[in-house]
């Protein structure tokens, strides 16, 4: 901070009543001490350093993390309200509502792109994304396999049925 400041017409006085310095005479070790004194009392007692500024204490909590946003396509209306919201893919759906209500004859709507919050129970970073798999294509061979395995199956069924096991051993003795 800036110290008071110095009253100009003060200072005009002690400039004028000062003696201005003759060149021609000797400075003595007389001199020497009343000029130290002049200066000790115009002097103004120096300013004393300040202590280096603290650094801020680090929080305890650890930092919040962003949250996560997506773009989304948003149909607006012409006072700039929301009237529906589209995924960022359902671009032309989105379009087709703004031309939808603006036909209506409910004013100018148009479409502009919005970012959102994510959902808390939207997939993390480099989640897999659950998709429904195709069924697998049949080829000529596949199918023979298939068919010759079931074929296989069936003939061994039948061997179990043809061969029934005896509950009773027959006995010759009695």
């Amino acid at each position: 901070m800036a110290g008071k400041p110095q009253n100009r017409l003060e200072l005009r006085r002690q400039y004028e009543a000062a003696e201005p310095p003759d060149p021609m005479e000797d400075e003595t070790e007389e001199a020497a001490p009343e000029a130290d004194e002049e200066e000790v009392v115009d002097r103004k007692p120096k300013k004393k350093a300040k202590a280096p500024a603290k650094s801020k204490a680090k929080s305890s909590r650890p930092a919040k993390p962003a949250a996560r946003m997506r773009i989304v396509w948003v149909v607006m209306n012409d006072a700039f309200k929301q009237v529906a919201s589209f995924d960022y893919t359902q671009k032309e759906a989105a379009e087709a509502r703004a031309a939808e209500l603006t036909a209506k004859g409910r004013g100018t709507h148009f479409v502009q792109r919005t970012k959102e919050a994510m959902p808390d129970d939207a997939p993390g970073l480099g989640a897999i994304i659950p998709r429904p798999e195709p069924a697998p294509k049949k080829t000529a061979a596949a199918v023979k396999e298939i068919e010759a395995a079931v074929e296989d199956d069936e003939d061994l069924e039948e061997e179990e049925e043809d061969v029934e096991p005896d509950d009773e051993p027959e006995d010759d003795d009695e």
